[in-house]
C-alpha cells in the first residue's frame, strides 16, 4: 500500500509535520525564586513520523532541528548543544549543521572558555538568538563576556534578557540583527548602566 501522506501538497505536509516535531513552550532554564535546579520541560513531540520512509526522514529532520531552539553550552556553545537535558547533545554533524536557533546563558562575572571569533562563527546569520545575562551577585562583572555578541550580525530575531539594562540590551540587540558593515564602538548606553547600578 503506496503511503498517501505525500500525496498531500507540500504546505500540508510541512504544517503536519510542525505540529508532531516542533514546540512553542519555552524552555526552563533556570527558576528565579528557588535554589534548585530547573525541572525538565516536557515536550509533545512525536519524531516516530521520521521513521514512516527516508523522504519523511529527510523533510522533518530540517524542521525538527531547524525550527526548534536549542540550548548553546555556556562554556563550549555549539560543540554541546542540546533541547533539554544536557546528557544528550547533538552529536550528528548532519544535525548540528540544521539548527538555526540558539539559546545562551552568559554568566557576566566569569571569564568564557570562548573567544570572540567562535562567537561570530557559531551565531552569525541565525534564525533566532536568545542571550540570557546573568551574575552571581548584583555589580559584579563588565560586558567583557558579552564583547562576541555585539560582533554577531544577520540573526533575523535577537532577544537580551536578564542582569543588564533594558536599554542596553535592546541596544544588543539591534547590533546582533543588524548587518555586517555596521561598525560598533562603545556599549551603547553606559550613562544607563552607571544610573542602573546607583538604584
Amino acid at each position: 500500500m503506496p503511503f498517501l501522506f505525500f500525496h498531500l501538497a507540500g504546505e500540508i505536509r510541512n504544517q503536519i509535520l510542525r505540529l508532531l516535531l516542533t514546540h512553542t513552550t519555552p524552555i526552563l532554564t533556570r527558576n528565579a525564586h528557588q535554589l534548585a535546579p530547573p525541572k525538565p520541560t516536557m515536550m509533545n513531540l512525536s519524531p516516530n513520523i521520521l521513521l514512516a520512509s527516508k523522504r519523511t526522514h529527510a523533510e522533518g529532520l530540517t524542521i525538527l532541528y531547524g525550527e526548534n531552539l536549542f540550548q548553546a553550552h555556556p562554556s563550549y556553545l555549539a560543540s554541546m548543544l542540546f533541547a533539554l537535558d544536557p546528557s544528550r547533545t547533538v552529536n550528528s554533524s548532519i544535525c548540528h549543521s540544521l539548527i538555526r536557533r540558539f539559546h545562551i546563558r552568559v554568566r557576566l562575572d566569569c571569564d568564557s572558555f570562548y573567544n570572540k571569533e567562535d562567537v561570530t562563527r557559531v551565531f552569525d546569520g541565525a534564525d533566532v538568538l536568545e542571550v540570557e545575562v546573568f551574575r552571581s551577585s548584583w555589580g559584579n562583572g563588565g560586558y567583557e563576556a558579552l564583547e562576541g555578541y555585539r560582533d554577531v550580525r544577520g540573526v533575523r530575531k535577537a532577544r537580551v534578557h536578564g542582569s543588564l539594562p533594558a536599554p542596553t540590551a535592546r541596544w544588543l540587540e539591534s547590533c546582533m540583527e543588524g548587518d555586517r558593515e555596521e561598525a560598533v564602538e562603545g556599549w551603547g548606553c553606559e550613562e544607563d548602566e552607571e544610573s542602573y547600578w546607583d538604584r
